[in-house]
């Protein structure tokens, strides 16, 4: 899994030292990913390392055997304040200690009724912050709700989670769809996703990738109707119009921002030059 893990078309990789390994199995664990990212070559994913949470006895040696392996971030399970400058200390620390110059950015995974109560404090713990994450599963365990198809138990957090992240600037991405072989479904709930702000989604299985792009990149029509928005505005602004007519519905500054929005996002999704 590891050595193909680059030709899946992730935009991001997170190699997982937490749940997805057994207490017995961390040191082993830590030693593969270490040896797949000195040994592999990725160049259509960035790759990310998830650690073990700070409540545990495991994170700071994931740090001290992933941080000189060079990911271009950590991802920070049971994201909390402490927790966040608690691994920036360390991560600091090591960088300096292996001379490495280029800074690991986080990407923070809420996972609790206080992690999303306390989010503002959170993000405002480290520079460091490019996105936050929503952890749907352990999120449901804590408040003691059960997980259903529809994610309704999810609404409240899943607004939280899309409003705070573009209040700071950073990356939305939504809890994964845990039921692999429903595709259909897994494209109408990302696309519900999209419509309150999240800008990407965890993927747990290979054949999600493409939907989840499917979703998330702008549509012909979307770019075409942003670059004639854009037209439009160059002409209104050497008349000295702030708004103008678009189609009969009045065009401002939001809309005009909206539409680069767009193109930048079809932009990094290659739709365009």
């Amino acid at each position: 899994m590891l050595t193909t893990s680059d030709i899946l078309g992730a935009d991001t990789l997170v190699f997982d030292l937490e749940d997805a390994v057994s207490l017995q199995e961390k040191d082993a664990a830590r030693t593969l990913v270490r040896e797949a990212m000195s040994f592999l070559t990725f160049t259509d994913s960035e790759v990310t390392v998830r650690i073990n949470p700070t409540d545990s006895p495991y994170w700071k040696e994931d740090l001290s055997v992933m941080v000189p392996a060079k990911p271009q971030g950590i991802v920070i399970p049971k994201a909390t304040e402490a927790s966040v400058k608690l691994v920036e200390e360390e991560v600091v620390r090591l960088e300096k200690l292996h001379h490495i110059e280029k800074k690991l950015f986080f990407i923070l995974i809420v996972e609790s009724a206080l992690g999303l109560f306390d989010l503002k404090s959170t993000l405002q713990a480290s520079r460091r912050i490019e996105g936050l994450i929503l952890g749907g599963e352990d999120f449901t365990s804590d408040m003691g709700v059960k997980r259903t198809a529809d994610s309704h138990e999810l609404l409240f957090a899943r607004y939280q989670i899309a409003t705070a992240a573009k209040a700071y600037g950073i990356e939305a991405i939504d809890t994964p769809y845990t039921d692999i072989e429903d595709m259909e479904g897994l494209q109408e709930d990302t696309r519900f996703s999209k419509s309150i702000g999240f800008t990407g989604r965890l993927a747990i299985n290979p054949r999600q990738v493409e939907p989840i792009h499917e979703v998330f990149s702008p549509t012909a029509l979307e770019i075409e109707e942003a670059q004639n928005i854009l037209l439009e505005a160059e002409e209104a602004k050497k008349r000295g119009l702030g708004v103008f007519s678009y189609k009969g519905k009045m065009v401002d500054l939001p809309v005009i921002k909206r539409a680069e929005k767009t193109m930048a996002s079809a932009r990094k999704w290659g739709l365009v030059r």
